[in-house]
């Protein structure tokens, strides 16, 4: 009993030397909490639906919500360094450990404390904002749900960052030197990370660095990085590897509660105005911070560097690792004499940076041209560059809503392509090891870049770059593309659901037409024109154009475009039978004119053309102004139709017909009654441009050139 009141009343006299604390947090919380709450409601019930304030509430009260991050990571800090701030005073630790208390109470005490300077705040003003939400008839169970989820996940990470905070004032004598401390200890394994993948990307062609490597480098060893993944994840209802993640956390906790226990019995109480309190820490440190420190400063040299040549790595090398070496033993020691002090712990750290730089300069482990045995992978995941690889990837959420955009889209392939069958796709991963270090020769025709991903049956992802795949007819390519497998991990209207179409349309450039369908008939669409999708060629791609192309919107407003070809037979059977029928490319009577322009020799708008109609020469049929050349006869015309390619078409599928951009084929479909024009754009093929339009314009391709 006794034992009970005294801890009491150590936190009564705690609470009292740390009542700005105590204010500040109350004061922010409510502040940010209710009132924000309210004046936001007030605002929105003159100018908004009720659905949207609603939808706003709970975002706000949910997991995820910017302001919290803010407050749990601002009021660790402030919490731990009010609480353990007097570790930095000799007075105030003499005083301290004077008192006839166990050093693990007086820990206890002000650990608990400083936790309840954020919970007891934040759990007064969310209550209040029940009182606002109930008075405005808004309160409801998905709130209270959201908020106390919120609640879990904010009160966790609070910990774990509080607890980093402890330990780096524990390991430090100085106010200074332990904030640094702490930014030390909460951004040291992104440093890491970033300075992994800026070596990795600057030395090894094959190297990936995608949205999944800037995950990597944001919560690889971050306490705010995990904070922030993990809650947005919990936002979003995905619960993969979440409740692992969450155990995990609560026993990393554990673990550095008991290490900062550790360290405050240890801590030497002459350690109050040293930089560092324990002796044994400063090598570590220096070690743990010079090599990544020095890595990145030499690479930033070569950078900056016009040369980019290896004398400027190893001169930033060297400069950085002196420089900021000394840094770091003057604020050790508090003198300058001993700025290169301790020097068999530098030859260690230089020793560390030699190793590693000539690892990445020299691929001692031969990074850019290893792959792995064909029999140790279980699947593969392929982009390929220039072939439908811009299709709008997104994830979509399970009551199809809302979306996530994948903006790098190999993450895409990576989490929805298994190949098992992945013979054509390993040998074009083959093809792309022999292209490492080649350059585009003038004829590139057959050639693409890729990006794969190795699954292993071991568990590991491998993934490569490989931006030179010579691929003689495209036979492997072609040969990969009739696998069901990579189809459906490679376009995204194979994972989508009926219910998340909210509206579906077909155009040309002729018409465009929005169909009133079913959920029923949707969902047949979408079977009809997947099957069509897998069984379609890349022959069928080259020696066809689409005669229509499918607008799909999602639910919150979003389109994507799927091309139709002659061989959708069944697709264009359904929307004829639903009012629209595709008669095919436009034909020549339908077309007023056709503009060439060479950007070559100058880039005029369409409407600058148009303008230029007095230089028109209707005896020869061609524009005389040397980049702009109309044509008019319907022969011809019908030869440009037949040769043109769609500029959309062509752009998806550049890959296949090696487009020659310097040619623009505007074609004029007619004039409205205020003299406006209908344009469809068009580009060639290299190898097929009309020779009457080589001859006026006097342009030459470079053949196989992309």
């Amino acid at each position: 009993m006794i034992s009970r009141n005294s801890f009491f009343n150590l936190q009564k006299e705690d609470f009292k030397r740390r009542l700005w604390s105590a204010a500040l947090s109350l004061l922010v919380f409510f502040l940010l909490g209710p009132v924000l709450l309210a004046l936001t409601i007030e605002g929105f019930s003159d100018r908004l639906n009720e659905q949207v304030t609603r939808n706003y509430i709970l975002q706000s009260m949910a997991p995820g919500y910017a302001l919290h991050f803010f407050i749990a990571i601002i009021g660790a800090l402030i919490c731990a360094y009010s609480g353990f701030f007097y570790l930095h005073s000799k007075k105030k630790v003499d005083f301290y450990h004077s008192m006839p208390v166990k050093r693990e109470k007086l820990f206890a005490v002000q650990f608990v404390d400083g936790i309840l300077l954020y919970l007891i705040p934040y759990v007064f003003n969310m209550l209040l904002c029940y009182i606002v939400l109930f008075a405005r008839s808004y309160m409801g169970m998905d709130v209270l749900i959201s908020s106390l989820q919120a609640l879990g996940m904010n009160l966790l990470y609070f910990i774990l960052i509080y607890t980093i905070t402890i330990i780096a004032v524990m390991l430090t004598g100085n106010g200074v030197v332990s904030i640094l401390g702490t930014c030390v200890f909460l951004a040291y394994g992104p440093l890491l990370m970033l300075v992994r993948s800026m070596y990795y990307s600057s030395f090894f062609d094959t190297f990936i660095e995608n949205n999944l490597t800037d995950r990597n480098i944001l919560v690889f060893l971050s306490p705010i990085g995990k904070y922030i993944e993990r809650t947005i994840q919990l936002r979003r209802g995905d619960t993969d590897g979440f409740g692992r993640s969450i155990f995990f956390t609560m026993v990393v906790i554990l673990l550095l509660v008991a290490l900062a226990l550790f360290l405050y019995k240890k801590r030497p109480s002459e350690a109050a105005g040293k930089a560092m309190a324990f002796e044994l820490a400063k090598p570590i440190i220096k070690f743990l911070m010079l090599v990544p420190v020095s890595l990145a400063g030499g690479l930033i040299f070569m950078q900056v560097s016009s040369m980019n040549t290896d004398g400027w790595l190893i001169f930033g090398l060297i400069l950085v690792f002196i420089v900021f070496g000394a840094i770091v033993e003057i604020i050790y020691q508090f003198d300058l004499k001993k700025a290169f002090a301790h020097k068999k712990g530098l030859a260690a750290a230089a020793g560390t940076v030699i190793l590693i730089v000539c690892i990445f300069r020299f691929d001692i482990f031969h990074y850019d041209t290893y792959i792995p045995g064909k029999d140790k992978v279980e699947s593969m995941s392929i982009w390929i560059s220039g072939l439908d690889s811009d299709k709008g990837y997104v994830q979509i959420s399970e009551d199809g809503l809302t979306y996530d955009y994948y903006y790098n889209n190999f993450d895409y392939q990576q989490k929805y392509m298994r190949i098992k069958s992945f013979d054509a796709a390993y040998e074009i991963a083959k093809l792309g090891i022999q292209g490492v270090d080649k350059e585009l020769t003038a004829d590139t025709k057959g050639t693409y870049s890729v990006q794969v991903a190795y699954q292993l049956k071991n568990g590991k992802n491998v993934t490569r770059n490989y931006q030179f795949v010579q691929d003689n007819n495209l036979s492997l390519l072609s040969e990969l593309y009739t696998n069901k497998e990579f189809k459906t991990g490679y376009y995204p209207i194979y994972q989508w659901k009926s219910s998340s179409i909210s509206r579906v349309s077909v155009y040309t450039s002729l018409e465009d037409k929005r169909l009133t369908l079913t959920k029923e008939e949707i969902a047949n669409l979408l079977d009809i024109y997947r099957n069509e999708l897998t069984s379609l060629s890349l022959e069928d791609i080259q020696v066809n154009k689409p005669v229509a192309t499918l607008r799909l919107g999602l639910a919150n407003e979003r389109e994507f475009d799927y091309f139709i070809l002659p061989s959708f037979t069944e697709t264009l059977k359904f929307l004829e039978e639903h009012g629209f029928k595709a008669d095919g490319t436009i034909k020549a009577e339908q077309v007023k004119k056709v503009i060439v322009s060479d950007r070559t020799k100058g880039y005029d708008s369409a409407m600058e053309v148009y303008e230029k109609e007095q230089l028109y020469n209707s005896d020869d049929n061609i524009y005389v102004d040397e980049n702009n050349y109309i044509y008019e006869e319907k022969t011809k015309i019908q030869e440009i139709l037949d040769k043109a390619i769609p500029s959309n078409y062509l752009n998806s599928y550049s890959l296949l017909f090696n487009p020659e951009y310097n040619l623009e084929v505007n074609i004029v479909l007619g004039v409205d009654e205020y003299g406006n024009e209908t344009y469809a754009y068009s580009y060639f093929s290299k190898d097929n441009i009309p020779d009457f339009i080589l001859k006026d314009t006097g342009y030459k391709p470079e053949s196989g050139k992309n």
